[in-house]
């Protein structure tokens, strides 16, 4: 895993709105573009935010992202999912 790559993909994700348009056009096919490991997409695709930060990932780049694809009004949710089991 490269954490260095994880985190570039996100902050291109995060960094406009025509971004974030392209990855929910289709996750998978905009992380090709990322020398990234399947579990890696994987963990992108599903935003398993706690997943990211245990790898190491910057807690505040994934909390940007993730409001970015989700929506500020989501952020209980991302709450709830750092808290999973």
């Amino acid at each position: 895993m490269s954490i260095h790559m994880v985190e570039k993909a996100l902050f291109d994700i995060a960094a406009n709105t025509q971004n974030v348009r392209a990855y929910r056009g289709g996750p998978v096919d905009y992380l090709k573009a990322y020398r990234l490991e399947a579990d890696e997409v994987g963990m992108i695709e599903q935003m398993d935010v706690r997943e990211m930060i245990n790898r190491g990932v910057n807690p505040m780049l994934v909390m940007r992202v993730f409001s970015a694809i989700e929506g500020r009004e989501k952020m209980p949710e991302y709450m709830r999912r750092l808290r999973e089991d």
